[in-house]
């Protein structure tokens, strides 16, 4: 079978079809309705909570809390029709910023800005570009259950309301993104995010990844609700764009966001493979965020197999986070030991912690244009240049008769044996 990456910088892939165990997608059904359609119908029958513009009154400053360039979601479409619904409450344009909720990514250009957020938005809306590193910037907002300080971005605690507007995918660490995921760690400080993140820690992978009500997930909902978090809207991706639209309170529209997101995002293999096939699109702008494409493959491969990601990380490893090359995914009790000795911080030790995980069931092959074979190594992982190389070195690694599955944009897959 000739195989097509959704990549054009990669070659097709010849795999042969006596290997094959399956090939596997995002469910391709089409959504009963347009795009929009969905969106206005979310907006107009909001879960949980009254319409925005019942809830929002002339003066009132608002912030929109907006996901970033990481991230393929429709903000596009969704962030129009929220400016639409609030100024026909009378919002006037002037009291609303749209707030990029960078947690600790890259700020954002302004090719990007107006790509992601329309050029008419861009130009007629105060758009907020945080520095995470800015801890003048951030303001406490009490503490956590959980015992440490909240600390928010300014522009969205002295907000009179905050919409959260996002997307609902499976997550390594909150069980699915979007809801309130959008302020924590979207809006907080690198320690408020990091307390969050290193809760992965002691919690099992089967407790935290697709499990919406889990350990972190309620820490994450308990320190937006604190913050001002009062509207969402997410959508849910399918194999053909957006499937689904889900408005109104950050906690309980988005448990429905998350139900529905298993029905588009679970991809049923019938074994669990020798080799793993898979890329990381959409998620693959870094390795930061390319991990979530692993995460999808190490979940359809059995114990000791391995793992061939192609992605392209035209970033690299992470922009902001150079401890993936420094440190690299090396043993988990030597991660707890420097974060107990205050030699990491928390949020780069939870995506080491998750990756190392992952490598300690399966040896792992990156095919990648944007990372050096030398930072390749220095993560942890093998580096081949091209994917039938890679093919070529597991098929001598598990014999002739090894089984493959391929995995056509993991990022977003919940890969469950049937």
């Amino acid at each position: 079978m000739k195989y097509n990456f959704p990549y054009d910088e990669f070659e097709p892939l010849e795999i042969p079809d006596a290997n094959l165990s399956g090939v596997y997608h995002l469910s391709e059904s089409a959504a009963v309705s347009s795009e929009r359609q969905l969106i206005r119908a979310a907006l107009d029958s909001p879960i949980g909570a009254g319409r925005l513009s019942e809830q929002v009154k002339p003066g009132m400053k608002i912030s929109i809390a907006v996901d970033d360039s990481s991230r393929n979601t429709r903000t596009d479409l969704m962030l129009p029709a929220v400016l639409a619904e609030i100024s026909s409450a009378g919002i006037d344009a002037k009291d609303v910023s749209v707030f990029i909720a960078l947690g600790t990514h890259r700020p954002m250009n302004e090719q990007e800005i107006r790509e992601k957020y329309t050029k008419d938005i861009a130009r007629h809306y105060r758009v907020v570009n945080p520095d995470w590193k800015d801890d003048s910037k951030y303001l406490p907002v009490g503490k956590s259950s959980r015992g440490f300080t909240i600390k928010i971005h300014k522009e969205i605690v002295e907000a009179d309301y905050v919409i959260g507007v996002g997307q609902t995918i499976p997550h390594m660490i909150a069980g699915f993104g979007g809801g309130s995921k959008i302020i924590n760690p979207g809006c907080a400080d690198v320690a408020t995010i990091g307390h969050m993140h290193w809760m992965c820690s002691d919690v099992p992978d089967d407790k935290l990844f697709a499990v919406r009500d889990n350990r972190v997930r309620e820490v994450i909902d308990e320190v937006a609700l604190k913050a001002g978090l009062r509207f969402i809207i997410n959508e849910v991706p399918g194999g053909k764009g957006i499937a689904g639209v889900f408005a109104g309170h950050p906690v309980v529209a988005h448990r429905k966001a998350c139900d529905f997101a298993v029905t588009t995002c679970e991809v049923k293999i019938r074994e669990k493979s020798d080799i793993v096939l898979a890329d990381a699109y959409p998620a693959d702008i870094d390795f930061w965020q390319a991990l979530k494409g692993l995460n999808a493959a190490c979940r359809a491969v059995k114990d000791g197999g391995t793992v061939i990601l192609v992605t392209p990380c035209p970033e690299g490893t992470s922009a902001q986070h150079d401890e993936l090359t420094t440190i690299g995914y090396i043993p988990v009790e030597r991660i707890k030991e420097m974060v107990a000795r205050g030699e990491l911080d928390k949020c780069v030790a939870a995506n080491l912690l998750l990756g190392r995980r992952l490598l300690d069931r399966a040896r792992v092959i990156l095919v990648t244009k944007g990372i050096s074979q030398w930072d390749t190594k220095a993560m942890g992982f093998d580096w081949v240049p091209e994917a039938a190389t890679a093919l070529e070195q597991a098929l001598g690694r598990h014999g002739k008769q090894a089984s493959i599955n391929v995995l056509h944009k993991a990022s977003k897959m919940i890969c469950n044996v049937r």
